[in-house]
C-alpha cells in the first residue's frame, strides 16, 4: 500500500461521529483542560497504534497473525474471536451514532429504518470496494475533510459564549486522559491488516501516526468545541445547524469509510477463526449481524454504552498488545504450533488489573496495565529468550 492511500485511509478510520460524541464527554473538564486530556492521550495511544503496525510490518503478517505468533494458534484463534466481537460492536455504533444523527433532522423518521438503510449501505459498500486500498475510498475521505472543515467553520461560527455549569460534573483528567487513549487503541487489532502490505516501515508506522494522530485529536476536539460552547452533542448541533443537511451527508460518508474498515477486518479476523481465506461471506454474515442490533439497539442510551465499550476494549487488548510488543523487542523466539497457556494467564491477570485501576480510579489504566504486564513478564520473556539460545 503506498503512503498517500495509507494516510488517508487512517485520517478517514479517525473522522467519525462516535470521536466527535467522545471529544464531547470531556466536556466538563472545559477547553483548556480537555484539550491537554486529547492531546496526551492521543500521544499515548496512537503510538500504541503505530507499533502494532511496525509489529505487523516488520513480521509480514496481518493483525491476528501477529498475535498467533505470540500466542500459537489455539490462541490467536481466541483472541481473534474477541476481535471479531468487538468489530462487530463497532460496526453497531457507527450505525446507530449515524441514525441518531440523521434522525435528529429528520425527526419523522423512525430510527429502526433510518438504521435498516445506513445498514445496507454500510454493507454495500463493503462488498462493493472488497479491499480499502481503492482509489473511490480515497475520493471519499478527501471529500469527507472538505465537508467537516464547513462545519467546523460552522461551529465557530455559532459557539459563542460558554454556557453555565460547562465546567461542572465529575469527570476526571485521567478519565478524560483513558478515553482518549482508547480510541486510537481500539483500532490496534486491525492496523496490521493493512500495514503489512504498506511499501516501508515508515509507510507502517509514521504515516498511520500522522493521519490518525490528526484526524482523531481534530475530530474530538471538534466535539469538545461543541459541547462546551454549544451546550450540546453532536446529535443536537447536527439538528440546529444552518447545514444540518450538509452534516448528515458527513455522517453518512464518515459511517461507510470507518464501517467498512470494521467489516474487513472482522472477516479478516473470521477467518482465522474458521481457516478460511473467503472474505465476501464474513463481510455479509458480520454486516448481517450488526444489521439486526442496530435496529433495536436503545438510542437514549448510546452515550454510556460508548464509554463502557471503549474501556472494555482497552481491557480486553491493551495486556494483549503488551505481550506482543514486549516479544518483539526482547526478540523472544514466536511459534504458531502451540497454544501459549503461560502468555493468555498473563493477559488475563492484566485485564483484572485494569479493571481494577479503572473501578477504583488508579491512575491511568492503560499506563499502569502496561506497567504491570511488563513487571510480570519481562523476566519470563528473557529467560525464554536465554533458553533457546542454548
Amino acid at each position: 500500500m503506498k503512503k498517500p492511500t495509507m494516510l488517508l485511509l487512517w485520517i478517514g478510520a479517525a473522522v467519525s461521529v462516535s470521536e466527535i460524541f467522545t471529544g464531547g464527554l470531556l466536556a466538563p473538564l472545559g477547553l483548556g483542560k480537555g484539550f491537554a486530556a486529547v492531546v496526551t492521550g492521543h500521544l499515548i495511544g496512537v503510538a500504541l497504534l503505530a507499533f502494532g503496525g511496525g509489529v505487523s510490518f516488520a513480521r509480514g503478517e496481518n493483525a491476528m497473525g501477529a498475535v498467533a505468533l505470540s500466542f500459537g494458534g489455539a490462541g490467536g484463534r481466541l483472541v481473534a474471536l474477541c476481535n471479531v466481537v468487538q468489530l462487530l460492536g463497532w460496526t453497531v455504533v457507527m450505525i446507530v451514532q449515524a441514525g441518531g444523527a440523521i434522525t435528529s433532522v429528520l425527526p419523522q423518521l423512525p430510527f429502526a429504518p433510518a438504521a435498516l438503510v445506513l445498514s445496507a449501505l454500510v454493507l454495500a459498500w463493503a462488498l462493493l470496494l472488497g479491499s480499502p486500498a481503492v482509489r473511490l475510498n480515497n475520493i471519499a475521505v478527501a471529500l469527507l475533510l472538505l465537508l467537516c472543515a464547513v462545519l467546523f467553520a460552522e461551529a465557530v461560527s455559532r459557539g459563542g459564549t460558554i454556557p453555565s455549569g460547562a465546567f461542572g460534573g465529575d469527570i476526571g483528567m485521567t478519565l478524560a486522559i483513558e478515553l482518549s487513549i482508547a480510541m486510537p487503541v481500539s483500532w490496534l487489532p486491525l492496523i496490521g491488516d493493512y500495514t503489512v502490505s504498506a511499501e516501508d516501515r515508515s509507510c507502517a508506522t509514521g504515516i498511520p501516526f500522522a493521519g490518525y494522530f490528526a484526524g482523531s485529536t481534530l475530530m474530538y476536539l471538534f466535539g469538545l468545541f461543541i459541547a462546551v460552547t454549544g451546550g450540546g452533542d453532536i446529535f443536537a448541533f447536527v439538528a440546529a445547524g444552518r447545514f444540518r443537511y450538509l452534516a448528515c451527508g458527513v455522517v453518512l460518508l464518515s459511517t461507510l469509510t470507518t464501517a467498512f474498515l470494521d467489516l474487513y477486518s472482522a472477516a479478516e479476523s473470521a477467518g482465522r477463526v474458521a481457516k478460511t481465506k473467503s472474505k465476501r461471506a464474513p463481510i455479509l454474515a458480520a454486516g448481517l449481524c450488526a444489521t439486526l442490533v442496530s435496529t433495536v439497539f436503545p438510542i437514549e442510551r448510546y452515550g454510556a454504552f460508548l464509554e463502557q465499550f471503549l474501556t472494555g476494549i482497552g481491557m480486553v487488548f491493551i495486556p494483549i498488545y503488551t505481550i506482543i510488543f514486549l516479544d518483539f523487542l526482547l526478540a523472544v523466539p514466536v511459534s504458531e504450533k502451540a497454544l501459549r497457556a503461560d502468555k493468555l494467564l498473563t493477559a488475563l491477570a492484566g485485564m483484572f488489573a485494569y479493571y481494577l485501576f479503572g473501578r477504583f480510579a488508579v491512575g491511568i489504566p492503560t499506563l499502569l496495565c502496561i506497567a504491570s504486564v511488563s513487571a510480570v513478564y519481562v523476566p519470563y520473556g528473557l529467560a525464554a529468550k536465554r533458553r533457546a539460545s542454548l
